[in-house]
C-alpha cells in the first residue's frame, strides 16, 4: 500500500529569488539588444529588398548590419564615417530617437522585475554597458573610433530609463543621507528646479506643438520627397524608422526656434522666427516639414513662449515659497538659469555634422543660445515671482 507524501504550505521550500544585481544585468542586456535589433533590423531588411540594385553591388547582409551598427553608436552620441575612400565625411548627429527607446526599453523591462534599489541600477548599467561594448568594438566599422562616446551615452541612457522605472523608490536610494541633504538646502533652491523643470516642460511642449504644425503645413511636402526617393515598401519602412529617430531632433530645433536664434541645417542656413534662408539640403522626406519661405510678421510672436513659460515657472515659484521678494527673485533666476542651460544642452546634442562640405553646421550653436534662453526665461519668471500670490499652499516652506 503507497503513501503518499503531502507537503504542506509551511514546509515547502520558498521560491529562490534572483538578486537584484543579477536582475538589473538581464534588464541592461535585454534593453540594449532590444535597442539594437529596432536600429539593425530595417537596415538589413531594406538591403534585403534591395539588393539586386547596382548601388548594392559587392555588398553582403554582413555589411548592412555593420551599417546599422554604425547607426547604433551614432544615436548613443558617438560618431561614424561616411562616404567612399576618396571622399569621406563625419558625421557627428546623433538621431536622438534611438538613446530614447533605449532608456524607455530599460524603464519598460525594469517594472516587470521586483528588484529595486542601487543593485539593480548598477547591474542595468552594466549589462547595458557589456552589448554597448561588443556592438561598437566588434559589429560597428567606421563608428568604433568613437565606441567610447558611445559607452558613455548609453550608460547614461541606461541610467535615466532605469531612475525612471525607480522614481517611486528613489527617496529610498540615499537614505538617510536624504533628509540631512534636503533640510540643509535653501528652500530657494530646492523650488528653483522644480521651476526649472516646469519651464523647461513648457518650452518643450510648444516645441512640439510647432513641429505638429510643421508637419500638417508640410505633409505634402513631405509626401512628395518621399515618394520622389522610391523606396519600396521595406526600404520605406526603414526610411521612416530613421525620420522617426530624428523627430526629438527637430524638437529640440524647434527649441532654437521659438526661443528666437533659430537653427541651420547646412551653413549658411537659417530657420527662425525673424528669417528663413534655406540651401542645400539632404534628401531626408523629415526636412520637407522645414518652412521654406520667409515667416510671417506674427511668427515673431513665438519668442513668447519662453517668457510665458518663465511667467508660470516663476508664479507657482512664489506661490510655493513664504518669503521676502527679493529671494523669490533668486529663486527665479535660478530656475531659469537651470532651464536654460538643459535646454540649450538638449539643442547642442541633436546637433553636429550630418555630412561634407556645408552640411558640417547643422543645428544651433551652445552659448548663444542659454543667453537668450535665460533672458527671456528670466523675464518671464522674474514677473511671475513679483505678481504671484504671496503665501505658501504648503506649510514649512518658508525660506528661513
Amino acid at each position: 500500500m503507497s503513501q503518499s507524501i503531502q507537503i504542506s504550505a509551511a514546509t515547502r521550500p520558498a521560491p529562490r529569488v534572483m538578486a537584484p544585481t543579477v536582475a538589473g544585468f538581464l534588464v541592461g542586456v535585454q534593453a540594449a539588444l532590444l535597442s539594437w535589433i529596432l536600429v539593425v533590423t530595417p537596415v538589413v531588411a531594406a538591403f534585403t529588398a534591395t539588393s539586386g540594385q547596382e548601388f548594392n553591388a559587392g555588398l553582403s547582409w554582413a555589411d548592412a548590419a555593420r551599417f546599422g551598427s554604425d547607426l547604433w553608436v551614432l544615436g548613443h552620441f558617438g560618431w561614424t564615417v561616411i562616404g567612399s575612400d576618396a571622399l569621406q565625411a563625419v558625421v557627428t548627429i546623433s538621431p536622438l530617437g534611438i538613446p530614447l527607446v533605449s532608456a524607455l526599453a530599460c524603464a519598460a523591462l525594469t517594472r516587470v522585475t521586483s528588484a529595486r534599489g542601487w543593485p539593480l541600477i548598477s547591474g542595468g548599467v552594466m549589462g547595458f554597458l557589456v552589448v554597448d561594448a561588443f556592438v561598437a568594438y566588434v559589429l560597428a566599422d567606421r563608428a568604433r573610433p568613437s565606441a567610447w562616446l558611445a559607452l558613455i551615452g548609453g550608460a547614461g541612457a541606461a541610467a535615466i530609463g532605469l531612475l525612471r522605472a525607480n522614481r517611486p523608490h528613489n527617496g529610498e536610494l540615499l537614505g538617510g543621507w536624504r533628509t540631512g541633504l534636503v533640510d540643509h538646502v535653501p528652500a530657494e533652491l530646492r523650488f528653483a528646479f522644480r521651476g526649472a523643470a516646469t519651464a523647461a516642460g513648457l518650452v518643450l511642449v510648444s516645441a512640439f506643438a510647432l513641429v505638429v504644425a510643421l508637419a500638417v503645413g508640410g505633409w505634402s511636402q513631405f509626401g512628395d520627397l518621399f515618394g520622389a526617393l522610391g523606396p519600396g515598401v521595406v526600404g520605406g519602412i526603414a526610411l521612416a524608422g530613421l525620420c522617426l529617430a530624428l523627430l526629438p531632433n527637430l524638437v529640440a530645433w524647434a527649441v532654437a526656434y521659438v526661443a528666437g536664434p533659430g537653427f541651420a541645417v547646412g551653413a549658411g542656413t537659417e530657420f527662425s522666427a525673424f528669417a528663413t534662408q534655406g540651401g542645400v539640403e539632404p534628401a531626408l522626406p523629415l526636412l520637407g516639414l522645414l518652412p521654406a519661405t520667409k515667416p510671417p510678421a506674427f511668427a515673431v510672436a513665438v519668442v513668447a513662449v519662453p517668457v510665458l513659460a518663465g511667467l508660470v515657472a516663476g508664479w507657482r515659484l512664489r506661490r510655493r515659497l513664504d518669503t521676502v521678494w527679493w529671494r523669490a527673485l533668486i529663486a527665479a533666476a535660478l530656475a531659469s538659469l537651470a532651464a536654460a542651460a538643459a535646454l540649450a544642452a538638449l539643442v547642442a546634442l541633436a546637433g553636429g555634422a550630418g555630412g561634407p562640405g556645408r552640411l558640417a553646421e547643422v543645428g544651433a550653436p551652445f552659448w548663444p543660445l542659454a543667453g537668450w534662453l535665460w533672458l527671456e526665461l528670466g523675464v518671464g519668471a522674474a514677473v511671475g515671482a513679483l505678481v504671484g500670490r504671496h503665501g505658501s499652499r504648503r506649510p514649512g516652506v518658508a525660506a528661513g
